[in-house]
């Protein structure tokens, strides 16, 4: 019983090696191939965004910078954020709602692509 479990799982490891290729005619290794390392450009890119993103967050009221620091870059809960801030539930998603909306605002107006 337990060889032919070990040869059923061998064989299933040896199929899943294997990539079958059906059309090699528009075959494209780069769509196979995946590539972990984040690329200079795309770290500079995303750096920039993180900047901008940034002096548009300083931009928001008190309040409602609060929140945003406290939730995206602590990654407290909004019970945390509550507790924290000593207002209610309901008040800190009302001004995670506001700050969002006044991003969103201040993003296009800054004109910045995403």
């Amino acid at each position: 019983m337990r060889i032919a479990y070990n040869m059923c799982v061998d064989h299933f490891r040896r199929s899943k090696r294997m990539t079958k290729i059906s059309n090699t005619e528009t075959f494209d290794i780069f769509s196979i191939l995946e590539c972990k390392d984040d690329h200079m450009e795309n770290t500079i890119i995303k750096s920039q965004i993180h900047t901008k993103l940034r002096t548009l967050v300083d931009q928001l009221p008190d309040e409602q910078r609060e929140v945003v620091i406290l939730r995206h870059y602590a990654d407290m809960s909004f019970k945390e954020i509550s507790q924290m801030t000593r207002v209610s539930i309901n008040t800190s998603l009302g001004r995670m709602r506001y700050a969002l909306i006044n991003l969103r605002k201040l993003v296009t107006e800054a004109e910045m692509v995403m």
